[in-house]
């Protein structure tokens, strides 16, 4: 072996997400140290993780740094690239067609979406280091695939001349999520620094990718981690009739996103009780995480209800027996008014035209404007107590 890899930075620009990845850390109390891949401490894929947003890069180049040491030191300059390992050659015929569908689909739902590493020459130094080099990708399908969570793995290669055999000389494995946009709200960019917890998190990217998987709106992606969030009933989460409907993961204006994410990877959280301010921002928080524009607000107050079918909950009934709600809270669109759109992942409404009586039709309230969820959630005497009220629109911080 004449030369081996000894890091790669996907995030190199912190001020810009056009051309390289997001700024992310794992969690509240860990950040994500640059260069992401290290020789010696990049082990698995998740060490060397890295967010591209599909609407700041598309259209244009994305581009990586990479330094080298080399072994021999006779070398002064290689050509060094990096290939995808896991694409065999193209074969001929009608099994090649599906087979190249296959490995397509393959990629898009698991597999490497950023391409190969476009070949360039690499020159060393004395000290046997090679400049921080910047490299461009190509073969991206990122753009084409949509929100997810995948694995890419590289084989690098070096040759002495553009006449010389490729040598394959290390491999890297990488943690890739693709989110549609910028993520909003409470997810920062800036600062950029140790200090700011609401820089984004790969621990909520871990879940908000794989329910939001290959989606491309934001109607898709909010839709999907919404259905999600509902089907963590009964088994992990449910509403909390026991207590009144009191909040367990959202108080003094936060989000205890340390502990929901401890409750759904096994743990025991804050325990399996939610109330409607929890589920509105599950819903918000982890659809904004992958670009959605999502708020949590609240409708009221003391209004009835049409038998409803709670998260986590078998029975269609009037939210634990009771008559109605003080306040509803849920995800929701633009400025939260009665004209806006909304996602509640904490109850699914009878959508057969006749909410009051059985047989009940379960409809998970995505995409629906307000007013439309409202008739078939509170009987039309009590639709002037439950208004849409936007002064309550909220982006709680994580912690």
């Amino acid at each position: 072996m004449s030369v081996q890899l000894e890091s790669i930075q996907f995030n190199h620009d912190s001020n810009s997400a056009s051309h390289d990845g997001l700024n992310l850390r794992r969690n509240a109390t860990q950040t994500i140290t640059l260069p992401e891949w290290q020789r010696g401490a990049s082990i698995n894929p998740e060490d060397a993780p890295v967010a591209y947003s599909i609407a700041d890069t598309q259209g244009n180049t994305i581009t990586i740094k990479a330094q080298f040491r080399r072994i021999n030191s006779n070398i002064e300059s290689l050509e060094i690239r990096a290939i995808d390992p896991t694409v065999t050659p193209p074969g001929s015929g009608c099994m090649a067609v599906i087979q190249s569908i296959f490995s397509a689909l393959a990629r898009a739902i698991s597999g490497n979406v950023i391409g190969e590493v476009k070949a360039k020459t690499v020159r060393f130094q004395a000290n046997g280091l090679s400049p921080i080099t910047t490299f461009e990708l190509q073969n991206v399908t990122l753009w084409q695939t949509g929100v997810g969570v995948r694995t890419t793995e590289w084989q690098w290669q070096y040759r002495l001349n553009s006449g010389a055999a490729w040598t394959n000389f290390d491999k890297s494995e990488h943690r890739v999520y693709s989110v549609l946009n910028t993520p909003t709200g409470p997810w920062q960019q800036a600062p950029f620094n140790p200090g700011n917890t609401q820089i984004l998190w790969t621990d909520v990217l871990d879940h908000a990718c794989r329910w939001a998987l290959l989606t491309q709106t934001n109607v898709q992606a909010a839709s999907r981690i919404t259905q999600s969030v509902y089907n963590l009933g009964p088994s992990i989460i449910e509403y909390d009739c026991p207590n009144g409907g009191s909040s367990h993961y959202t108080f003094s204006g936060q989000f205890n996103c340390t502990a929901f994410l401890d409750r759904i990877t096994g743990g025991l959280g804050n325990g399996q009780y939610v109330n409607c301010t929890d589920c509105g921002t599950f819903v918000s928080v982890f659809s904004n995480a992958v670009g959605v524009d999502l708020w949590s607000s609240r409708m009221g107050y003391s209004f009835d209800l049409y038998p409803i079918k709670a998260i986590g909950s078998a029975i269609w009934q009037t939210a634990c027996g009771w008559s109605g709600f003080y306040y509803h809270e849920v995800a929701w669109e633009g400025a939260c008014t009665n004209a806006d759109k909304i996602y509640d992942a904490c109850l699914m409404v009878d959508s057969d035209g006749d909410p009051a009586n059985p047989p009940h039709t379960g409809l998970l309230p995505t995409d629906i404007v307000f007013t439309s969820y409202r008739n078939m959630l509170v009987p039309a005497a009590d639709h002037a107590d439950c208004d849409a009220k936007p002064s309550t629109r909220v982006r709680r911080p994580v912690f």
